[in-house]
Parts: C-alpha cells; sequence; structure tokens
C-alpha cells in the first residue's frame, strides 16, 4: 500500500508498504481516504524536530484522519464513514486512570517520532479511539481532530451564553474553537495580525478584527496563534480566564498581572473524550465550514506542495488518498 514517508528534513517519499492481513480482536480495518496537514506535519518537514521529538529515521506523515470502515466493531459497520482519534494512552497511568488520558506520559501519537502516521492506504486501529461519522464526508470528519482541540478548552471553560469570548488567532484551530463557543451559546469574537485569516474567520461567519481594533477585556480568552499570549492576558478581564492552545514558546506574562487580575491561566494540550462531541458540531456547522474544504491535493503532490509552502494561502490543506 501507498505511505507518504518524510525521510528526513524536508525530503517526502511515495512508498509501497505490506498490505495489512491480520486484525486482532478489538481493532478495525480503515481505509484511510482524508487526512488534514496540520502545523506540526510542517514542522517536522521543515525542521526535523519539535521540543524533545525528533525524527531519527523516516516516519510516514500525517493524523487528521478519517475514512471508510472496512470490518466491523461495536457501533460502526463495514462502509460507515469513520474518524480516528490519533493518540493511543496507555491506559495504566494515573492520568489515563483519571481520565486525563492526553496527559499519558507513553502515549503514541500518531506522526510524532517514533510513531508512524496516518498517510497511508490502510490502517488497523483499536476500535475504542475509531468513531461513526456517518452522514459526513470524510473531508469534513477529518475536522474532527483539530476541533477537538477547541472542544476541550471551551470544555474547560465550562463557557455559556453569559460569556464573551475572544479568540485570539484566526487560523484552523482558532476558528473551531469558535465554532464549539458558539455551540455552547458564547458570544464570539476572533482577531489576528494576518488579514487573509481574518477574511477566512468571516467566512466562517464570525465577527473577525485584526488585533488593534480589540480593545475591550473578555471573559474568556483561548490563545490559539502561539504568539500572542502577552497581547491575549492584557484582552482578559478581571477574574477571568486566559486559555493557552496555540504551542508557542516563552511568552514572559507578568505574574503580577495575573495575580493582583485574579485571572486563571490554563494550559491546553490536545484534548480527551471529544471526538463524538466534535462530529456533532461539525454536523452542525457544515454549511459554515466549507472553507477548511476548499483545497485537497494527491498524495503525489505533497512534496512539492510543502516545497513551495502552498498551504500558506489556504485555511486547511486536505490530503485525499
Amino acid at each position: 500500500m501507498k505511505s507518504v514517508f518524510l525521510e528526513s528534513r524536508g525530503i517526502i517519499k511515495i512508498k509501497d508498504i505490506n498490505d495489512i492481513n491480520n486484525i486482532p480482536e478489538g481493532f478495525i480495518k480503515i481505509k484511510v481516504k482524508s487526512v488534514g496537514i496540520c502545523g506540526s506535519d510542517i514542522h517536522y518537514y521543515f525542521n526535523g524536530s519539535i521540543g524533545n521529538f525528533v525524527l531519527e529515521k523516516p516516519m510516514i506523515l500525517g493524523h487528521e484522519t478519517a475514512g471508510i470502515a472496512e470490518s466491523n466493531a461495536n457501533n460502526i459497520r463495514k462502509g460507515d464513514i469513520v474518524a480516528i482519534e490519533p493518540g493511543l494512552p496507555c491506559g495504566k497511568c494515573k492520568y489515563c486512570k483519571t481520565g486525563r488520558y492526553n496527559l499519558c506520559p507513553d502515549v503514541k501519537f500518531f506522526a510524532t517520532p517514533p510513531v508512524d502516521g496516518s498517510l497511508r492506504e490502510y490502517i488497523v486501529y483499536p476500535e475504542e479511539f475509531v468513531y461513526n461519522a456517518s452522514g459526513l464526508t470524510t473531508d469534513e470528519a477529518s475536522l474532527a481532530e483539530p476541533m477537538s482541540v477547541g472542544i476541550y478548552a471551551t470544555r474547560k471553560a465550562g463557557i455559556g451564553p453569559e460569556n464573551n469570548v475572544l479568540i485570539v488567532g484566526s487560523g484552523s484551530v482558532g476558528i473551531l474553537t469558535a465554532f464549539s463557543a458558539e455551540a455552547h451559546g458564547s458570544n464570539v469574537t476572533l482577531c489576528d495580525i494576518n488579514i487573509d485569516k481574518i477574511k477566512y474567520a468571516r467566512k466562517c461567519g464570525f465577527a473577525a478584527f485584526l488585533n488593534d481594533k480589540i480593545h475591550d477585556k473578555y471573559d474568556n480568552v483561548f490563545e490559539c496563534s502561539g504568539m500572542a499570549a502577552e497581547f491575549a492576558l492584557d484582552r482578559t478581564e478581571k477574574g477571568g480566564d486566559l486559555f493557552l492552545i496555540g504551542m508557542g514558546n516563552k511568552c514572559g506574562l507578568n505574574p503580577l498581572y495575573i495575580t493582583s487580575n485574579e485571572i486563571t491561566v490554563h494550559g491546553i494540550f490536545r484534548y480527551n473524550n471529544t471526538f463524538n462531541d466534535a462530529i456533532k458540531i461539525i454536523k452542525k456547522y457544515r454549511n459554515r465550514i466549507k472553507p477548511f474544504l476548499e483545497k485537497k491535493i494527491c498524495i503525489d503532490d505533497l512534496d512539492s506542495y510543502m516545497k513551495n509552502k502552498e498551504y500558506e494561502k489556504y485555511l486547511k490543506t486536505i490530503v485525499e488518498l
């Protein structure tokens, strides 16, 4: 079967590897159809590492995954559209046992060295991390993974109709977080320094502005760019909550400002128990998420697409197999 390997920094090769013959009990075979390109894929392509995760041997890319079931499971039948949660926790540590499996230190996450990802024609995966997405296309279902980040953050915030929410960073995760906040009834505003991202947020039906136009303070602020934590803190009102979603570097948040204004700062890492809700929200807003589906490419074009940074022109790029 065809598989997309990141051989080393800046080099992608398509290889044929052995097809899958045996399906262990409790697993399901999936024909992969749609995989979204994530910032982590781009980072590994250009840098060969993210923090302590270093590409030391060829690795299959991709983790925003949807496909078609080729075998049956508890609530899935052959032919169903499915979304795949790309991280497999150990199930034994204190975080797994208390339901916070996103913090599992031994999680095996697609396309995080040394774990291969999902940009291959078939995968066999534990059925408890495969979700029925019937009623969506596989392109739409592939958004369940990035949507899950926003759902986890807004769930942790406990927001509702009484809350005014600011999303800092209007990329794909920022806009999907906005959908989750709106689904909970909150009043949502997005901002960014990039006018093209502002335009995409508006195409998705949100009020969105350049950062320098945002002067009000908000109950809940979600920083999704990884680049503007100090700006986001300054836009959080007294007694409010700041959620750091974007994977940024050192940001130098002012502890005196945080304590004197009783602002609570939350770190957000991936998600847990979110995929069924993600599928529901995608179905609810499927007409408004169309800008996420504008650009699709095949695996044979991925290397040149990455080299030329074509992905910068679009809100999301989906690789179709």
